[in-house]
């Protein structure tokens, strides 16, 4: 990689991580290998020649957990970083070896269960934080402008409305997995 730096943006949804790690795949492909993950959406490459990689992409909130990536990493996987409980690895594609992170469906399955349970962690939090900040204009009427409380009111009601719509699309997933798994 000779040193130059690109940074592209893409939004992902939570349940398309299968999506994401064509793209990156594909981004590989092409010469821009992933170096940085940035918050909100945000990617960044090193230019280089192109090079066929497999990413694959794990929710596990075990940063601590030297066994965890120890043991992935004996498979021959790179960690590239964590992003939001995501952790993301990279491998060099071989001819006749398997790229495959998970090798059943029950595997993908709990990935999936471990993101619901930290959805239904975050949920109370932002309505906990809503009712406090309700309880504080109550509190003190008079002093916050109604577009002010108005707005407090929104943006915590989108916090839970994307969390739900994100467990709802995980949910799916899951149900699609099991679907397609042999009886």
């Amino acid at each position: 990689m000779n040193g130059d730096v690109v940074r592209k943006r893409k939004w992902f949804w939570s349940w398309q991580d299968e999506n994401q790690e064509s793209w990156l795949a594909d981004m590989s492909k092409q010469g821009l290998h992933l170096t940085e993950l940035g918050g909100f959406a945000s990617y960044r490459f090193a230019k280089g020649a192109p090079r066929s990689y497999a990413y694959r992409l794990d929710f596990a909130n075990k940063k601590g957990t030297d066994d965890y990536f120890q043991f992935i990493r004996d498979a021959g996987w790179e960690h590239l970083g964590t992003l939001a409980g995501w952790q993301y690895w990279r491998k060099e594609d071989c001819a006749g070896e398997s790229s495959e992170f998970f090798s059943d469906t029950e595997s993908k399955v709990q990935k999936y269960q471990r993101l619901l349970l930290s959805f239904a962690t975050s949920s109370p939090s932002l309505a906990a934080m809503m009712v406090v900040g309700l309880g504080m204009f109550k509190r003190f009427p008079g002093r916050h402008p109604s577009w002010f409380v108005i707005l407090f009111v929104g943006v915590f009601m989108i916090g839970i409305l994307f969390t739900a719509l994100n467990a709802m699309m995980v949910q799916s997933r899951i149900r699609q997995l099991r679907q397609s798994q042999p009886v």
